[in-house]
């Protein structure tokens, strides 16, 4: 199944590529008839943005059959999306002789209607008609957890979770996928259901199925050795060199775009509510130190920022609410990032005492520290605001698939993700 999600990917991106090129040859015909030069012109300009529109669809995981978000508010993100980036494109690029608006309006109905054309065939003709059937084989304990995750998976359907491989041979008969947990003893059944079924039906660990198709790492699933293994390894040293550079590069570039908006932000501040425009705040950072986090103050009362945030909690002034909607809170983060504390891409940074809470309960919590923390990382661009036990569990479990996959392409990805979600 993972070589048949590729296959089918590279087959959409090759598919989009075209729609893209075809789009630009429609928008000049359109504009300036059989105007060899023009065509030469637009195709050459264009082509410097096809990487983004690929990138953004990528983020958007329209190249993802198993995405839980609606594929129409994919789409519609991800135009949108484009088209700002190919916007500012052109707005800098004055050197081009072309007209922005009106071809970039052609260009966007054209690619959007190519687009969907292109989707509907291709649904309808290469994927399967029916849902795959998966069989699970996992403790009792994991059964609520399963059905849970996997409801908003539309290409899958749960045909049974057992505790044990059975022995009936009517439950294979209708599978696609076997799905066996690690805390299972089947090594010695294994060898039956092998030699039953053969290459007929694939099997597949949880913690894999949770890796490819959740982009998680089920906790229930994990021990010391598989921390060991998965985890505790040397990162690449040039990638981490890499990433610090642009941290700093990135970190200096936002200081000074955002100059211009320091005094409205702390006017703001300091009329909506009294007290300090910037709080400070222990956080836990890599190897288990910890740091003063900087932020634009939100809330009105500092006694209780140690308290769980809730939804719509009546301790952030409107002004604040404005200030968090737009992320403008965390500039002051600057400086942290500049100083080496924090990052912009890594697990979000907690406070002290929820860290000692969360330990105690989450187990192997604590091994998200081996790496610096991050303003954004995969658990924010995937999964709601914690405010919980079992909501950071969650979140935890998509900071373990960031530690075992984490790379400089996974960072970009975040980041383009970071952006759309804002």
């Amino acid at each position: 199944m993972k070589h048949y999600n590729r296959f089918f990917s590279g087959i959409l991106i090759f598919i989009d590529i075209l729609a893209f090129y075809f789009s630009v040859i429609l928008l000049v015909l359109v504009r300036y008839g059989f105007d060899f030069f023009n065509l030469e012109v637009h195709l050459k300009a264009f082509t410097f943005i096809l990487p983004f529109w690929l990138l953004v669809f990528y983020s958007n995981n329209l190249y993802s059959f198993y995405s839980s978000q609606k594929f129409s508010v994919r789409i519609i993100r991800s135009f949108i999306a484009g088209i700002i980036i190919s916007v500012l494109f052109f707005y800098f690029s004055t050197s081009l002789k072309i007209t922005p608006k009106t071809n970039l309006a052609l260009f966007s109905f054209f690619f959007l209607s190519l687009f969907l054309i292109s989707r509907l065939v291709f649904l309808d003709y290469f994927l399967p008609k029916n849902k795959l059937k998966i069989l699970f084989i996992v403790p009792k304990e994991l059964k609520e957890k399963i059905e849970e995750d996997i409801k908003n998976l539309e290409i899958f359907e749960i045909v049974e979770i057992l505790e044990k491989i059975p022995d009936d041979e009517k439950y294979y008969q209708n599978t696609d996928l076997i799905v066996i947990s690690r805390k299972i003893n089947v090594n010695h059944q294994l060898k039956n259901i092998i030699e039953k079924l053969g290459f007929k039906v694939p099997i597949m660990e949880l913690t894999d199925f949770y890796e490819r198709y959740l982009n998680r790492i089920p906790i229930e699933e994990i021990d010391e050795y598989w921390i060991l293994k998965e985890i505790i390894n040397p990162e690449n040293s040039l990638q981490v060199l890499i990433k610090r550079i642009l941290d700093i590069i990135f970190a200096l570039i936002i200081g000074v775009l955002s100059l211009p908006l320091l005094p409205f932000i702390i006017l703001g501040i300091y009329i909506s509510s009294p007290g300090p425009v910037i709080f400070k705040q222990k956080r836990i950072g890599k190897d288990n130190k910890e740091f003063v986090l900087y932020k634009f103050r939100t809330m009105k009362n500092l006694k209780d920022l140690g308290v769980w945030a809730k939804e719509n909690d009546e301790r952030i002034f409107l002004f604040g609410k404005i200030l968090r909607r737009l992320h403008l809170d965390e500039i002051p983060q600057i400086i942290n990032i500049l100083k080496g504390e924090l990052s912009f891409i890594g697990p979000r940074p907690e406070q002290v005492h929820i860290v000692q809470e969360l330990a105690k309960k989450i187990p192997f919590f604590n091994i998200r520290h081996i790496i610096p923390p991050g303003i954004t990382g995969w658990a924010q661009v995937n999964y709601k605001y914690a405010r919980s036990v079992e909501e950071s569990k969650i979140k935890f479990e998509y900071d373990l698939y960031y530690l075992k996959n984490r790379n400089i392409f996974l960072d970009i990805l975040i980041f383009f993700k970071t952006i759309f979600n804002i």
